[in-house]
């Protein structure tokens, strides 16, 4: 399929926008994506990195997941920039690397050559099944086991087990975004006092103690993407739904927008006003222009 991109003043006639001046306005619409699952921006070189999980159900290829480059224009640069992995989610940057979370490891990902260069699993030797990752402003990379529940960290090269977690309290995780002095969580569903399940909420997890708290306390989605707004506040996705949600610095949503199915692991650019939301179910990434509170 070769790659479009369709520059438009409105969202309204591609996607379900909700509300008013706060909706957000699509800027450009790329396709020609094999389910892209997670978008960086690496400002020095000016470039989105995108992952794709490649091939997907029955007729799934193993290995074909990869990494494109994309310009912040929407221009389609790389399809296949990095190459040889499973399923590839999570992407940070960190430490002059890239870091992508994979069904079998995490990976590090030079960035002047592309090439992978580092693999890290589990200290069992067994796929980690992670999902997504974040670095720190110290440069430590945070990654999720969803085979063991726990949290893995990379420090100074050294990787291990950082925080077994309690699914009855955080639920079954999906997203993760570090901060100066925590790390968020992003559930997926948990069980309430009932033994129902809810829709999950953002735990933090305290970088002194290692104390698990939460943000507020109302239920907000299936959380995929967690990113800053760039004030106290988050955008946050539901890959189930589709809903692209703003969560308060005090825990309480509002839907922006609803993109469909598939709807995964964004990038904020604050400084640009731009949400970029890959569509893995669509094959797409698509750029918004949004602000909180305008």
């Amino acid at each position: 399929m070769t790659p479009s991109r369709i520059l438009l003043l409105c969202a309204a006639s591609l996607t379900s926008v909700l509300g008013s001046a706060k909706s957000p306005e699509l800027i450009w619409e790329t396709d020609g994506f094999i389910s892209p699952e997670s978008a960086i921006y690496d400002e020095g070189r000016n470039v989105l990195y995108v992952s794709n999980l490649g091939t997907r159900g029955k007729e799934a290829v193993p290995g074909d997941g990869f990494v494109s480059r994309v310009s912040l224009t929407g221009e389609l640069l790389e399809l296949k920039w990095v190459t040889g992995m499973e399923n590839p989610k999570g992407v940070t940057l960190a430490n002059g690397k890239l870091y992508v979370g994979d069904d079998v490891a995490l990976f590090e990902i030079d960035l002047d050559s592309g090439k992978i260069v580092g693999r890290y699993v589990p200290e069992d030797g067994l796929p980690g099944q992670f999902n997504d990752v974040t670095a720190d402003p110290d440069g430590n990379v945070y990654v999720c086991s969803g085979r063991l529940h726990t949290i893995f960290r990379l420090h100074h090269g050294q990787f291990a087990s950082w925080l077994k977690l309690d699914r009855s309290v955080t639920g079954g995780l999906n997203g993760l975004r570090a901060e100066k002095d925590r790390l968020l969580l992003g559930g997926w569903t948990v069980k309430n006092a009932a033994g129902e399940d809810q829709l999950g909420h953002l735990s933090t997890v305290s970088f002194a103690d290692k104390s698990v708290g939460r943000i507020g306390t109302q239920p907000i989605s299936h959380i995929d993407g967690i990113e800053s707004d760039g004030q106290s506040g988050y955008t946050v996705t539901d890959w189930v739904t589709g809903d692209v949600n703003h969560v308060t610095a005090d825990g309480v949503p509002t839907l922006l927008m609803n993109l469909g199915q598939g709807t995964a692991d964004h990038e904020y650019l604050a400084d640009r006003q731009m949400l970029i939301m890959p569509s893995m179910l669509d094959g797409k990434v698509r750029a918004f222009k949004w602000a909180p509170g305008k």
